[in-house]
């Protein structure tokens, strides 16, 4: 048996299995974010209609505007309300993701005719070369950030949406090689999907 084949068995192996865990981990954050509003929204609505009448016991009362709410023969406005919030907020959050991510920062995407320096071509250069490496169908898009400081990130919420940002600090520190490092680190992150549980925790 040929123990480099093995190898790459394995490793096809633990990155289908890091892709589901990410997967399953992703609709619990959303599905958790979803009940928390809804929650949030009965709780007002039990409030808001649960005004005790003196006739009846508040134990009684209270289950009587549940299933009052829970049946819709009180319509719950607060809990269809925060429903409509917590759906609309997933749909900006993914709709907007890349301005999200870089609100607040000056910065531009790199492309073969916007690239303004030989680092950011290189960048290009190598962000394609890692993603061919790494078995990626899409080229994600790529913005430097004009700071000093040293950092670099990728976010989206699947592969043909993903993005990787990188300071211009940073980039103007690495060498070949070690840019290579850090791009195929944010790749990895696109590549198991961890871009999409982070960007829906966040």
């Amino acid at each position: 048996m040929n123990p480099s084949y093995d190898l790459k068995q394995t490793r096809s192996a633990d990155w289908r299995a890091q892709l589901v865990t990410n997967q399953r981990r992703t609709f619990f954050v959303i599905a958790s974010f979803v009940l928390i509003y809804l929650a949030i929204g009965f709780l007002v609505d039990l409030i808001i209609h649960g005004g005790f009448d003196g006739g009846m016991d508040p134990q009684h009362q209270l289950g009587f505007v549940f299933q009052q709410l829970i049946t819709f023969q009180t319509i719950p406005y607060a809990t269809i309300t925060m429903a409509v919030v917590a759906v609309v907020s997933l749909f900006v959050t993914y709709s907007l993701y890349d301005r999200l991510m870089l609100l607040g920062t000056q910065h531009r995407e790199i492309t073969p005719q916007t690239a303004q320096s030989t680092a950011e071509q290189q960048l290009y250069n190598v962000v394609e070369e890692m993603r061919i490496a790494a078995g990626l169908s899409y080229l994600p898009k790529i913005f430097v950030i004009e700071a000093d400081y040293m950092n670099a990130f990728a976010s989206g919420y699947s592969e043909k949406s993903a993005m990787i940002a990188i300071t211009s600090g940073l980039l103007e520190k690495l060498d070949r090689d070690e840019l290579q490092a850090v791009i195929a680190h944010e790749l990895s992150h696109i590549r198991h999907g961890d871009i999409k549980l982070t960007l829906t925790a966040a």
